[in-house]
């Protein structure tokens, strides 16, 4: 009896509490309040502080994204202070730089900052946060360590330059003393000391860059017996060569520059680079008429130098505020296109005395491009145009019904280069006619038929663009 009792009390317990259930709805769990770092920024004299957050709804690894601008923050937390022996003091007012500067310094010490602590975590349903501090004294001591394994690193570099400088190694050597600067990078802002045994004199980083600098400058380009010269309208360029030379003795090994001209009538390639026997080709695209000389500016290409090495890329870009790379000044002449005309008129074997071919030629190449000259030794091309008139088949039948003579004209055109004696372009006019009472009269008025301007006309056009490509 008393067991029924018990059952029937704990029902009625259960039925109560499952209707209040119902009646309230679901428990829904109580967002955690935000601590106090959310909204106010802690502050410590000891430590360095860096806070950070994503948002849940713009990507799903809101968790790194947290972290990643945590570690942004702390870094922004340690300021640079500018050393004034320090590199960067001489350009500190230039605002491009600095903020340039900065950003490097911020996103590199965001890759290798070490023995940052984690002190708290915070997330609702929108944003993910992160807390982070930094020992101030722990990360001095460490940084201090790392700037002096630097600056050996960088003591290495400098030593196995000269050892590539004395085996004539230009190319080398520079690129390691540009890798030397590239690995000081971080230290930009604080003074850098060498120790001279081990640099080969260089005390600091101010003599780094006045030795690279100094190096650069030993590039110079070396005479040349000859005047290059190019020419208006080609379809393909003989590259223009030059010798470099390092200090005007030694020629500069595969040495990589880059190629401009202030000419608008004049394309280069703008990529070029040395020799193992310090030969650089500029290679021209397109040249209009000009009949001047030309300069080309050969840049020394450092960053073409560096490739794809991390070492010497990172620090090209701020070097370049602190070394000049003095273009190096070579010339070339554009002249027109030199053009011989050797024409023989004839009528029925006949020299005619005339000049009704050759003078046609001459007002079809007139103009800025080409130049004619009477002399074939000079010339670039020769045109060679035999004209002679025959009685033609039709002759007889036409003198049989009507006494009229009829002869044609026939005419070879050859175009020749100078300097092989190839035939590049040959073609014959044997469509052109004339009419007379005699055979030798209608071979004049075939020199003088309105088609001969026609079809030398159309001829001309195919042989010209042998020499010229518009």
């Amino acid at each position: 009896m008393k067991k029924l009792i018990f059952i029937f009390i704990l029902s009625t317990v259960f039925s109560c509490r499952s209707k209040k259930e119902v009646e309230k709805g679901p428990v829904v769990a109580e967002t955690k309040p935000a601590p106090s770092w959310v909204s106010s920024r802690p502050n410590s004299g000891f430590k360095y502080v860096g806070i950070g957050f994503a948002d849940k709804s713009k990507t799903s690894s809101y968790a790194i994204e947290a972290k990643k601008n945590a570690l942004y923050d702390l870094t922004s937390e340690i300021k640079v202070d500018i050393s004034s022996n320090s590199v960067i003091y001489t350009v500190q007012n230039n605002k491009t730089f600095n903020e340039n500067y900065n950003s490097l310094i911020k996103m590199t010490n965001s890759e290798n900052i070490e023995g940052y602590q984690q002190v708290d975590t915070y997330e609702n349903d929108k944003q993910y946060w992160v807390y982070y501090v930094l020992d101030k004294a722990e990360y001095a001591k460490q940084k201090e360590q790392k700037k002096q394994q630097t600056i050996t690193k960088a003591s290495n570099l400098i030593a196995s330059a000269y050892t590539d400088e004395q085996n004539q190694d230009f190319s080398s050597s520079l690129k390691k003393r540009i890798q030397a600067f590239g690995v000081l990078t971080p230290y930009l802002n604080e003074e850098i000391n060498f120790d001279p045994a081990q640099t080969k004199g260089l005390k600091n980083i101010f003599d780094l860059t006045s030795l690279i600098q100094q190096q650069l400058q030993s590039i110079t380009v070396a005479a040349k017996n000859t005047n290059s010269e190019l020419k208006p309208y080609q379809k393909t360029y003989e590259p223009l060569i030059y010798t470099l030379l390092v200090k005007g003795k030694t020629p500069l090994q595969n040495f990589p520059f880059v190629v401009n001209s202030e000419e608008d009538k004049l394309k280069v390639i703008e990529k070029t680079s040395s020799n193992n026997s310090g030969e650089v080709q500029v290679k021209v695209n397109s040249i209009e008429p000009m009949n001047q000389m030309v300069t080309f500016d050969l840049n020394p290409d450092i960053s073409g130098l560096m490739g794809s090495d991390s070492l010497g890329r990172a620090g090209v870009n701020v070097l370049k505020q602190f070394i000049q790379t003095a273009a190096l000044k070579v010339q070339a002449r554009v002249r027109p296109v030199s053009l011989y005309i050797n024409c023989k008129e004839k009528n029925f074997g006949k020299l005619t005395g005339t000049t009704i071919v050759a003078n046609f030629i001459q007002q079809r190449f007139s103009g800025q491009e080409v130049t004619i000259t009477d002399k074939p030794e000079t010339a670039d091309y020769i045109i060679e145009a035999n004209a002679d008139t025959r009685e033609d088949v039709s002759s007889d039948v036409l003198e049989t019904n009507y006494g009229l003579k009829m002869a044609a004209l026939v005419i070879d055109l050859n175009l020749k280069t100078t300097v092989s004696g190839a035939v590049i372009y040959n073609t014959q006019i044997a469509d052109v006619y004339g009419y007379a009472n005699g055979a030798e009269k209608a071979g004049i008025n075939a020199y003088a038929s309105n088609k001969l301007n026609f079809r030398m006309g159309e001829a001309l056009f195919f042989l010209k663009r042998k020499m010229l490509v518009y």
